[in-house]
C-alpha cells in the first residue's frame, strides 16, 4: 500500500451530499440524506484509493479566532438546517466505525486543522490529498499536497496553480487580501475583484508590495481604494490564511487505516436503511 494520506474536509463534504440528495430517511423517518451522501464519498475514496492513512476534519461549536478579530466574519452565513444538524452524530458513529481519526478544536475551523495536519504530513514526505470544494485551500499546496474537488472532480496540484491562475499557491492567500471573499464576509479592498487581484499579485508578487506601490498602479479610483483600504487589506489576509499550527494530538501513524468494525457499519447500515452499502459489504466478507 502506497504511502498516501487523506484527509476530508467533513463539514464541507456533509453540505455538499446533504444538497445533493434529497427527500431520503431512515425507516423510522429521520432524515439520512447527507448522511448517505457522505458515506457513498467516503467509501469510493477507501475502495478505489486505498490510502494508508486518513483522517477527518470538522468545524466545532461557536466563535474561532477569526470572529473576535472581524466580528463580521460569517455574518451572511445561513445557520445550519436543523435536518442537517440531527444527521451530525449519525455520521460520527459511522466514521468511528470506520475506525478514522476524527478532529474538531474549539476556536478553530476545520480549513485550520486540515492545514495543520497537511503541513506535518508533507513535511514527512507522504502524498496528502484534501477532499474538499473549498477554493481557499489552494494555499495549502505544495510538492506533496494537492486537492481533490469531488463536484467538479477535479485534482488540484501545484503544476495546476501555477498554469491556471500564474502564481505560488501561497500567493493566493495575498490574492484574497485584494479581493475579499463573500462566502466568508472577507471584506478585501472594494473595486478589485479575483481577476484583478490575480494581475496584480502576479505584478508585484505580495500584498505589501502591491501596498507600497499604489502610485505605480493603473486607474485613479484603484490607487485611491488602496490607500483607503490598506488596513482592510491587510485583516483580510489575515482571516483568509489558514493556521497550519494548531495546538492538535496529532501523530500520522494514529491515522493509519486499521481494521474497519463491520459489525457495527452492518448495525449502522441496517439502521439507516443503506441496503446497497449492506449487500456491498456482505459481497466482500
Amino acid at each position: 500500500m502506497a504511502r498516501n494520506f487523506f484527509i476530508i474536509d467533513g463539514h464541507s463534504q456533509l453540505y455538499q451530499a446533504y444538497y445533493a440528495i434529497s427527500g431520503l430517511t431512515t425507516p423510522s423517518g429521520q432524515p439520512i440524506n447527507a448522511v448517505y451522501g457522505f458515506t457513498r464519498m467516503l467509501r469510493k475514496i477507501l475502495k478505489e484509493d486505498r490510502p494508508c492513512y486518513m483522517a477527518i476534519a470538522f468545524d466545532s461549536k461557536g466563535p474561532t479566532f477569526r470572529h473576535k478579530e472581524y466580528e463580521k466574519y460569517k455574518e451572511h452565513r445561513k445557520p445550519t438546517p436543523d435536518d442537517l444538524i440531527t444527521q451530525i452524530p449519525l455520521i460520527f458513529d459511522v466514521i468511528n466505525a470506520y475506525n478514522i481519526p476524527l478532529f474538531a478544536i474549539q476556536g478553530f475551523e476545520a480549513d485550520d486543522i486540515i492545514g495543520t495536519i497537511s503541513t506535518k504530513v508533507s513535511k514527512e514526505n507522504i502524498e496528502c490529498t484534501i477532499i474538499t470544494t473549498d477554493k481557499d485551500m489552494d494555499q495549502l499546496v505544495d510538492k506533496y499536497i494537492k486537492i481533490f474537488n469531488p463536484r467538479k472532480k477535479q485534482i488540484r496540484d501545484i503544476d495546476r496553480i501555477r498554469k491556471e491562475m500564474g502564481i505560488e499557491p501561497k500567493s493566493f492567500i495575498d490574492v484574497l487580501a485584494l479581493s475579499g471573499d463573500s462566502s466568508d464576509n472577507i471584506p478585501g479592498v472594494p473595486g478589485i475583484g479575483i481577476k484583478t487581484a490575480l494581475d496584480l499579485i502576479r505584478e508585484w508578487k505580495t500584498l505589501e508590495n502591491v501596498l507600497s506601490n499604489t502610485d505605480k498602479i493603473k486607474g485613479k479610483k484603484r490607487q485611491e481604494n488602496l490607500v483607503q483600504f490598506a488596513e482592510s487589506a491587510r485583516l483580510s489576509m489575515r482571516l483568509a490564511t489558514i493556521d497550519i499550527e494548531v495546538p492538535l494530538d496529532f501523530s500520522i501513524e494514529e491515522c493509519r487505516l486499521a481494521d474497519f468494525n463491520n459489525t457495527k457499519l452492518n448495525e449502522l447500515f441496517t439502521e439507516y436503511g443503506f441496503n446497497s452499502f449492506l449487500a456491498e459489504n456482505h459481497d466482500n466478507n
